[in-house]
C-alpha cells in the first residue's frame, strides 16, 4: 500500500491531472438529486419487494446477461457457492496486502535503516508468519491448482515480491525527503490509509437507489480524499473501476464532497508473460465516463430486476462468457441442470 502514497507524493498526480478532474460535470456528482444521479421513478424495485443493491451488486457483471442477480434478488435462488481457486488466493491477497500496511506501520515513520538486506528479511520474515497462519487455504489452493502458476508456491513468491516493492517505496520516499529544502512527513501521517469498517463505510442518499451500507476495501482521508480497492485476477477488467465509481457516488451523495480520485491496488495471479509480477497501484480519475459506466450498470441491473421472466440462458457453451463464469457461477447446476450426466 506504500507505493500508493509515494507515487502520490513523488509524481505530483493531483496537480497533474486537474484539467480532468475540472472536466467533471456536476450533473455526474453523486449529491445531485436529479437525473441523470437520482434513479427514474418507474424503477419501483421495492413495490416488487427487491431491496436496494449494493455498489458491488450493481458494478459486478461478469454474468453478462445478469441472469445471476436475477435468480439471486428477485428468485431468492440459494444457488451453490463453488470454491474456486480464484476465491480462495483472493481471501490470501486481501488479507496480505492489508496485513502489510499494520507490520509495516513503524517503518514508514522510521524508514533510515531500509538498506536491500534488511528489506529482503522483514519481507521473508512477514510472508513466513503469513504463510504458516494460512495452511489450510494453502492446501486448498494446491489441490485446485491446473498449472505452474496456481501452485502455492508461485504464489507465495508473488506475495514476498510484493512486500519487498512496498518497503522498497518506503525507503524511496524516505530518501527523496534528504533532498534539500523538502520538507518531509512519514508516509502514514501524509496519505492515511484507513480500513476498518467505521471509516470506510458508506451510507448513500435514497436517490442513488443504492443499499445504505457500502465499504470499499480502503479509503484515504486526506484532501483529497481517494476511494480504493484490491483486486486480484488475470487482467484488470472495466467493473473494478466502475465499482470504485459507484463508491464516489455514494461518497459523494452523503457528504456532499467530491471525490475525484480512485486507486485499484491490482495483483495479477496469471502473467501472459514470463516475466513475474507483483501487486501494482492503478490511479486514475473518476470522470464522467466511469460514472456514466457505473450509472448504466446500475438501469440494467433494475431493469433485469423488473422483468417477468430471469434472461435466457447462454446456448452456445464456447462462448468466452460461458467458459470464463457459467461454470464456476453458483447458479451453475440451477441454469445447467445435469441429465443422464449430462447439461
Amino acid at each position: 500500500m506504500y507505493q500508493l502514497g509515494t507515487k502520490w507524493k513523488l509524481w505530483n498526480l493531483q496537480q497533474l491531472s486537474q484539467e480532468i478532474v475540472d472536466s467533471i460535470s456536476p450533473l455526474y456528482r453523486g449529491y445531485n438529486l436529479e437525473s441523470p444521479i437520482s434513479l427514474a421513478a418507474d424503477f419501483s424495485y421495492v413495490e416488487e419487494g427487491v431491496k436496494p443493491l449494493s455498489v458491488e451488486q450493481i458494478a459486478h457483471d461478469e454474468c453478462s446477461t445478469r441472469r445471476d442477480l436475477y435468480l439471486s434478488k428477485r428468485l431468492r435462488v440459494g444457488g451453490e457457492e463453488t470454491t474456486t481457486w480464484g476465491r480462495i488466493a483472493g481471501v490470501l491477497i486481501d488479507d496480505f496486502c492489508k496485513g502489510l500496511t499494520i507490520y509495516f506501520h513503524g517503518l514508514a515513520e522510521h524508514p533510515e535503516g531500509l538498506n536491500y538486506q534488511k528489506i529482503e528479511e522483514l519481507a521473508q520474515q512477514y510472508t513466513d508468519k503469513f504463510l504458516c497462519k494460512h495452511k489450510t487455504p494453502l492446501n486448498n489452493l494446491k489441490s485446485r491448482a491446473r498449472t505452474e502458476e496456481e501452485q502455492p508456491e508461485y504464489l507465495a513468491y508473488l506475495l514476498k515480491q510484493t512486500a519487498k516493492y512496498e518497503l522498497i517505496m518506503i525507503g524511496a520516499d524516505f530518501y527523496s525527503s534528504q533532498v534539500p529544502g523538502q520538507q518531509f512527513v512519514p508516509l502514514m501521517q501524509s496519505i492515511p490509509i484507513h480500513f476498518d469498517k467505521k471509516s470506510v463505510q458508506i451510507h448513500p442518499g435514497t436517490h442513488l437507489g443504492i443499499s445504505d451500507n457500502n465499504t470499499p476495501d480502503f479509503i484515504i482521508i486526506d484532501d483529497p480524499i481517494v476511494i480504493g480497492e484490491i483486486k486480484s485476477g488475470n487482467i484488470l477488467l472495466p467493473h473494478h473501476l466502475h465499482t470504485i465509481a459507484g463508491y464516489a457516488l455514494a461518497y459523494e451523495s452523503e457528504h456532499g464532497a467530491d471525490i475525484n480520485f480512485g486507486i485499484v491496488y491490482f495483483f495479477q495471479t496469471h502473467s501472459t508473460s514470463k516475466e513475474k509480477n507483483f501487486a501494482q497501484s492503478y490511479f486514475f480519475v473518476i470522470g464522467d465516463i466511469l460514472r456514466k459506466g457505473f450509472l448504466s450498470a446500475r438501469e440494467e441491473a433494475y431493469k433485469t430486476l423488473l422483468m417477468d421472466l430471469p434472461p435466457m440462458l447462454l446456448r452456445d457453451k464456447s462462448e468466452e462468457s460461458y467458459k470464463r463464469t457459467c461454470t464456476y457461477c453458483k447458479y451453475f447446476s440451477y441454469c445447467y441442470p445435469t441429465t443422464n450426466g449430462k447439461s
